[in-house]
């Protein structure tokens, strides 16, 4: 195999990562609002740009939406190309992706510097409290998987509340559709929703 088909099969778009982030403050809670929120699609088309060619890193989509009374404003919707790190992970807060030999392992991390209100922790056998990070879910070829998560941010004069939802599709061959995401449903769920009040 000839150097440059060997670096475009390493860098084949098999596996698909988008990173919406939903976010909205207290003027758009309760019913109404919630109700218009919980009917917003948890998965996108792709950015037009996303199947361009890439040398290096997997391409990630990142969309970010705000939520307020005259409804949803898309105030980023773009692709970056994320690098693995040494250890073979990518953190996209406040989730962690890591690359296996049969596919990819999704986590999520609480941080405590980071992470939103409530806390989520979890206790050692000597009763210490630690951050939460679990396992949300392992894909192999052909899996889809959807981690959520929601939290609270208190700023100086108010609160601000996010839903984080991460959609990663590890495919068995090559696709360059835009609508890769939004055509199947996943058939592995994660969430990691408190009541945020």
């Amino acid at each position: 195999m000839k150097v440059e088909q060997r670096r475009q099969a390493e860098h084949s778009f098999t596996l698909l990562i988008q990173k919406i982030h939903l976010a909205w403050y207290k003027d758009c809670r309760g019913a109404p609002a919630a109700t218009k929120r919980n009917q917003y699609p948890k998965a996108l088309f792709l950015s037009s740009d996303f199947f361009s060619y890439h040398a290096f890193g997997v391409p990630t989509h990142f969309v970010n939406i705000w939520q307020k009374p005259d409804g949803f404003h898309i105030e980023k919707n773009c692709r970056r190309l994320m690098e693995w790190s040494a250890d073979h992970t990518m953190r996209l807060d406040p989730f962690e992706v890591t690359r296996q030999k049969e596919g990819v392992q999704v986590r999520y991390r609480y941080d405590l510097h980071n992470g939103a209100m409530p806390g989520r922790y979890i206790y050692n056998r000597e009763y210490q409290k630690n951050p939460l990070n679990e396992l949300a879910f392992v894909l192999q070829s052909g899996d889809y998987g959807r981690a959520v998560c929601n939290g609270r941010f208190q700023h100086w004069e108010d609160c601000c509340y996010t839903m984080d939802i991460l959609n990663v599709l590890l495919l068995s061959s090559p696709t360059a559709s835009l609508d890769c995401l939004i055509t199947r449903e996943p058939n592995k769920v994660y969430q990691q929703i408190a009541l945020l009040r």
